[in-house]
């Protein structure tokens, strides 16, 4: 296959991005890389002055660099930011080769508040793979977009932590991470009755509205490395969200797996499929600090559980949530595509 990506970040020789991941059989493929990185600081619309306008550069270079060389089987975008520019530059061009594939499409943000206009774009997009198995059924109710042109491919991500030495002058902590829905006035105050030192890390806006307890400390976001030092000195996780119909919070959820780190989260359709309640972690009420106080106590209390909790969650990522495996989830959704799509053109 000839397959272009756009991504979020640089992709350089000799990094291959999933295609590291792939067996020998997929390496043959010939894969261009389109990266845009920029600056995720502020929230809501200021994303509208430095944060989008590069994707939607990105997006338009890609449909009308191949339209005029034709090079491509397959248009392959990192979630709806890459995904949503690439199908508007293809609707307005009225282009529908090579096909489009989004991966890890949700439908938030900005473009919930146009719907007719969200609705008109996906119909550019060929295929999606989406986070979460509820999903599908919302997208096709929400955009009108045919179920069999979605598939459930759940996240992976690299091990982590391995090779990282756990952050020590700390002692002992709570660690919370992330940003994106983040519902952290409800974490803060279930953090108020915890005796137990807390760890954030995240943007400062992300916390602007919510009263901050002294056992709190708050970092911005940091390197790889550092982050994972403090994840593989945490007692557990807390990932709380607020109840949204698409999947968020994922990404921290399968780090701290990876890292044998029992979780506390926000039971959303998400959530319950990553997190198996009362094995790998606790799943608690959306906006329910007392909940959520209450399962970080126990954990506290109860610490032999909270390490078989960390166990069970590292054997769940190894099934499940490698880099590997949602590799050759997402590949064979490509392979699938473009031979759906040159069966067509035969015809």
């Amino acid at each position: 296959m000839r397959v272009l990506c756009l991504v979020d970040g640089p992709v350089l020789p000799p990094d291959r991005w999933m295609w590291n991941h792939l067996p020998e059989s997929a390496q043959g493929d010939e894969v261009d890389f389109l990266w845009a990185s920029p600056k995720d600081r502020f929230r809501k619309w200021g994303k509208l002055i430095s944060y989008y306008p590069q994707y939607l550069r990105l997006g338009w270079k890609a449909v009308t660099s191949n339209k005029r060389q034709g090079r491509y089987d397959l248009i392959v975008a990192w979630e709806s930011k890459m995904g949503f520019p690439a199908a508007v530059a293809r609707g307005l061009m009225g282009v529908d080769h090579p096909p489009l594939l989004v991966l890890a499409f949700s439908y938030k943000g900005a473009a919930t508040h146009f719907p007719l206009f969200s609705k008109w774009s996906t119909r550019a997009i060929s295929h999606f793979t989406v986070l979460s198995p509820e999903e599908p059924a919302y997208y096709s109710k929400t955009l009108g977009i045919p179920q069999q042109r979605i598939t459930f491919c759940p996240l992976g991500w690299h091990d982590i932590c391995k090779d990282v030495q756990a952050t020590k002058e700390l002692g002992s902590y709570i660690f919370a991470s992330g940003r994106s829905y983040r519902d952290y006035r409800t974490f803060l105050s279930a953090m108020e009755g915890v005796q137990a030192k807390v760890v954030v890390n995240t943007r400062r806006f992300a916390l602007s509205s919510a009263a901050m307890p002294p056992n709190v400390s708050v970092n911005e976001y940091m390197p790889e490395k550092e982050y994972a030092q403090l994840l593989a000195g945490a007692n557990f996780v807390v990932v709380p969200l607020y109840a949204t119909p698409h999947a968020a919070g994922e990404g921290t959820i399968i780090q701290a797996m990876s890292a044998g780190k029992a979780l506390v989260a926000t039971c959303t359709a998400s959530t319950a499929y990553y997190i198996e309640d009362g094995v790998t972690g606790i799943l608690v009420p959306p906006h329910d600090a007392a909940a959520m106080e209450k399962a970080c106590r126990y954990l506290l209390d109860h610490p032999d559980t909270c390490a078989y909790m960390g166990i069970q969650a590292r054997q769940k990522y190894e099934m499940h949530f490698t880099s590997e495996y949602a590799a050759g989830c997402q590949y064979a959704v490509m392979q699938r595509l473009v031979g759906l799509h040159n069966n067509d053109r035969r015809l």
